[in-house]
């Protein structure tokens, strides 16, 4: 998958002053700052920068520090950034800025990323030059990384030699491959002996140098950037390396020209390294799972996008109940357009199949998916009870196959984060959790609510948190829970009236083996608007961590008990951005993987059965007014490899 490009702000270093920029990279400094600092123009003029980045089709940019600098941005700046950046859904990746001063000048460059979710800085730090230690410390207080950028270095010697060593978490590289080419470093050697340690990339290339002089700072130092495979950088070959390598850092498209606007061409380099990274086969050691999907609903385009950007993976087709959008999938997505089931499974290629149907109809298609000797993934709920869910277990026991069941956001890399930190009892012994779901009303969003409130919040949102939280600490053994059915007459988006059944408003407490305890809200009445709405905080005997239960890309949180919350850097880099990214494909890799290295897949049937134990027993405890208790159990799944 490839992470999406990022647009570097100072690839406009020059138009302040009209592409003018005789007077060098000082010059083009000044007068960006001067440009952006002044209150009463800030938002038009940022808004202005960041329409233009999303027209040339960027999803997130390198935040260069002369368009929102620590020195002169105010509580206002910032906050009128923050809402500029989510009304053209743009995310920041990096902050590229040398920071000079001492401790007093990095913690304020700490706290803009920090304020704006910001993972690293990308540059120069002069205090981690001359006090390592007191840059480390602050670095951490703020969850903050700093990446080193190879300015003047001209080896990968010299640049391992400045990292030093340690602190892995908070301090990595930065590799500007222009700069590469200009110092005459092989920078496609560069990032093979480098990647390991790179927090992020500079995309840039550069002519040659010239003969003679022009009286341009970088065209006559022989840093002259053009368009990405115009000139001597083997940018195509980094492209190819990086996606064998499986980077997931900022990948930054960098174009400085002193004298004209580069958009067209930064446009024109965003489109070829996509298609670079699109062309690079990656020779297979391991033959990928060939899957089929069944259902093509709303979900399904969202695990196909996922599904392609995954060599694991080969797609055979796809099959829907309604024809035409099994073939609209199969078009978009790749594979044939199966015309039922049946021919799904008497396909002889298809070793898994992805059971994307609606929650009424898993019990069903899993079974015969299981007796025709197919393995299976299946979106969440395995079943809507649990003795259904058992069988479901127990049939791909018999027949020697794999079961694996969404929900898969726990794999995600704020997800793997947090559990290191609770494993390293970074908190003490967890005691308590606090969880939300504040869904909403799905009527306001979805042509077709009626399915998601015939099974209510718990079964179709709560399972989310409810899978994380039992993969962190094992099985539940009691519930107790309350709930109502608020709003029972609902109006959906065509204006037609609907009734409802099911509570669309529940509250529980689950009591774990381990001693845990957990209070849960879930709801389909009200979406909170003062905070995101998959909240989850966790509180032990020494300190308390804050996450979400949804995305890979949310923040994680950890305190000292009374001291104040500050943001923890992730294990990896996410392979996507945005607020709402999740790799929707990662179960069904994970049994891949199992599959050919005959271990445990981690998102097995038999941890889905007991989160649909403990769903089914919210509802019987809200509907018979007392504790029930549990039996299931099942083996607890292993972090991810890179989050051990």
């Amino acid at each position: 998958m490839l992470p999406a490009p990022s647009f570097v702000t100072a690839n406009f270093v020059a138009r302040p002053l009209g592409y003018r920029m005789a007077k060098g990279w000082a010059q083009g400094d000044q007068a960006t700052n001067d440009w952006f600092a002044p209150l009463e123009t800030f938002e038009a003029r940022f808004d202005a920068l960041l329409a233009e980045i999303k027209a040339l089709g960027f999803a997130s940019i390198d935040l260069w520090c002369a368009h929102l600098h620590w020195r002169w941005a105010t509580v206002h700046h910032l906050e009128t950034a923050k809402q500029l950046l989510a009304k053209h859904g743009l995310v920041v990746r990096s902050y590229p800025a040398w920071v000079m001063g001492g401790a007093a000048d990095l913690r304020a460059a700490c706290r803009l990323c920090a304020e704006l979710d910001i993972p690293y800085f990308v540059g120069h730090c002069q205090l981690f030059a001359e006090n390592r230690a007191a840059a480390i410390a602050i670095l951490r207080e703020f969850g903050v990384g700093y990446a080193i950028e190879n300015h003047p270095e001209k080896s990968s010697a010299e640049m391992l030699a400045r990292l030093g060593d340690g602190d892995e978490e908070v301090v990595g590289l930065a590799l500007d491959t222009g700069w590469c080419g200009t110092a005459q470093w092989d920078a496609f050697a560069a990032v093979r002996e480098l990647a390991p340690r790179m927090f992020a990339i500079h995309l840039k290339d550069v002519k040659p140098r010239r003969v003679s002089r022009t009286g341009l700072e970088f065209v006559d130092m022989g840093h002259e950037t053009c368009r990405l495979g115009d000139g001597i950088v083997p940018i195509r070959a980094i492209v190819g390396y990086l996606k064998t390598f499986g980077f997931r850092g900022s990948i930054g498209i960098e174009h400085e020209p002193e004298t004209y606007n580069p958009s067209n061409e930064i446009l024109e380099s965003r489109e070829r390294v996509e298609q670079w990274w699109s062309d690079m086969q990656i020779r297979e050691t391991v033959p990928p799972l060939r899957v089929a999907v069944v259902g093509c609903g709303n979900i399904a385009g969202q695990y196909g996008e996922a599904l392609k950007r995954s060599p694991e993976i080969k797609i055979l087709g796809a099959q829907d109940l309604d024809p035409a959008r099994a073939q609209g999938w199969t078009d978009k997505f790749g594979g044939h357009a199966y015309t039922s089931i049946d021919e799904v499974l008497a396909d002889p290629q298809v070793e898994a199949v992805i059971n994307l149907t609606i929650q009424q109809a898993h019990v069903e298609v899993v079974t015969r998916c299981l007796e025709a000797g197919k393995h299976v993934h299946s979106e969440k709920p395995l079943a809507p009870t649990y003795a259904d869910a058992k069988k479901l277990v127990d049939l791909a026991t018999a027949r020697g196959l794999r079961l694996s069941c969404a929900p898969v956001t726990w794999l995600g890399e704020a997800q793997q984060t947090a559990w290191k930190l609770i494993r390293d009892y970074r908190i003490g012994t967890p005691r308590v959790a606090y969880v939300a779901v504040d869904w909403g009303r799905i009527e306001n969003w979805h042509p077709n609510p009626k399915p998601f409130y015939a099974v209510g919040p718990v079964f179709d949102v709560a399972v989310y948190p409810i899978s994380l939280l039992t993969a962190w600490f094992g099985p539940v053994r009691k519930v107790t829970a309350g709930g109502a059915l608020l709003l029972p007459e609902r109006w959906g988006m065509d204006g037609r009236p609907f009734s409802i059944t099911t509570e669309d408003w529940t509250a529980a407490i689950l009591q774990f083996a381990n001693g845990l305890q957990v209070r849960l809200t879930a709801n389909f009445y009200v979406l909170n608007a003062t905070q995101w709405q998959a909240t989850l905080d966790l509180h032990g005997d020494d300190g308390s961590l804050s996450t979400e239960w949804f995305t890979a890309t949310a923040p994680v949180r950890l305190c000292r008990n009374g001291g104040a919350y500050r943001r923890m850097p992730l294990l990896r880099q996410p392979a996507g951005t945005g607020r709402w990214f999740v790799d929707w494909a990662a179960g069904v890799v994970g049994l891949w993987e199992g599959l050919r290295s005959k271990t445990p897949h981690p998102t097995t049937g038999a941890h889905a059965a007991h989160v649909v134990e403990v769903m089914e027993s919210v509802h019987r405890s809200l509907r018979e007014g007392r504790t029930i208790h549990l039996t299931s159990d099942f083996h607890p799944p292993s972090p991810l490899p890179w989050a051990k």
